[in-house]
């Protein structure tokens, strides 16, 4: 018998190279990871791309999209999607993302780059005049990390208590465990935990290239993932669907290389909770997911999905397609 305080998922939401139900395209075999025309010029030509980002049900104006670089778009996709479970008033809702570096813009920074450098080398005298000069004033409004958590609350008016994590996988199960306990500590009625990530550009490849030493990589991957989480019997009392139960682990041994990985790509802030996401996905059992940031101790939850759950097969959930 599930206890009225265990903190359970009632939404989830994904945008991924597979769409919003890449449980069930794993199980038939189908993988998003193939080589790209933009990453034709580099060492590593292979990544999962996602095809197109729909965001019309969720956008106040259509028009805010150009705000928003691609890992907020990702994360506005999951979290509307999420998001469509909840039916009273978002406002007090807590959320808390998972993030990754600050993502590249679309070209508007040219211009102030080059005027940073003198003789092909960076300058910190002209870093501090020209560049300086020519950078768009707007333009940290687009791509500081951070954003993703503001346009979903703009958007979906989910404005209660908050907070962002930026690093690797770790990100995305600190936001988890933050919405868990949120939720214990009695913090917010609903938490909305979100991660989001993109590393697919010929950029960001060239980046791991290079971080990388010269050894290989894994194909990289870029998702949207949003879980709506409440306590078990308030869920239960407004007749929510009940998709798992949460758990925060005290100790963690090992991290696991995520299997998803072969047919996702590694979505870096966004792979530990993809990972929740698609555990929650494949039925019935429990199993512990965790991640580590570099010198960091390992962090993780446990996932518990129950066969008297209303929904237990990734294959009848009810989440809407791209």
């Amino acid at each position: 018998m599930i206890d009225k305080d265990a903190v359970v998922v009632t939404g989830l939401g994904m945008c991924t190279p597979l769409g919003s139900d890449p449980a069930a395209a794993i199980r038939a075999g189908r993988s998003a990871v193939m080589e790209q025309d933009a990453l034709s010029a580099l060492a590593h030509r292979t990544a999962a791309v996602v095809g197109g980002i729909d965001l019309r049900p969720w956008l106040k104006r259509r028009k805010d999209i150009k705000l928003m670089a691609r890992p907020s778009q990702l994360a506005l996709a999951a979290a509307g999607r999420a998001m469509g479970a909840w039916v009273d008033d978002s406002d007090e809702v807590a959320i808390f993302a998972g993030v990754g570096r600050e993502p590249g813009d679309d070209g508007e920074s040219e211009a102030a780059l080059v005027a940073a450098q003198i003789n092909g080398k960076l300058d910190e005298a002209a870093v501090a005049g020209p560049c300086r000069d020519l950078y768009p004033p707007l333009l940290p409004l687009k791509t500081l990390p951070n954003m993703a958590l503001a346009h979903i609350s703009i958007h979906l008016g989910v404005r209660g208590e908050n907070g962002t994590w930026c690093g690797g996988a770790a990100a995305g199960i600190s936001a988890l465990r933050t919405g868990f306990w949120t939720i214990k500590e009695g913090r917010a009625v609903a938490a909305l935990v979100v991660a989001s990530d993109s590393w697919v550009s010929a950029g960001a490849v060239r980046d791991l290239l290079r971080m990388s030493g010269g050894k290989g990589i894994t194909p990289p991957g870029e998702a949207g993932v949003a879980l709506l989480l409440e306590p078990y019997g308030l869920a239960k009392a407004r007749g929510a669907r009940i998709y798992a139960e949460i758990a925060t682990l005290r100790h963690v041994t090992s991290v696991a290389i995520p299997p998803h990985h072969a047919h996702l790509g590694d979505c870096r802030a966004a792979d530990a909770l993809l990972a929740v996401a698609l555990q929650i996905c494949d039925g019935p059992g429990k199993t512990e997911i965790a991640a580590c940031e570099p010198g960091q101790p390992m962090i993780g939850v446990s996932v518990s999905v129950d066969a008297a759950f209303t929904c237990y097969d990734g294959a009848d959930m009810d989440v809407p397609h791209a």
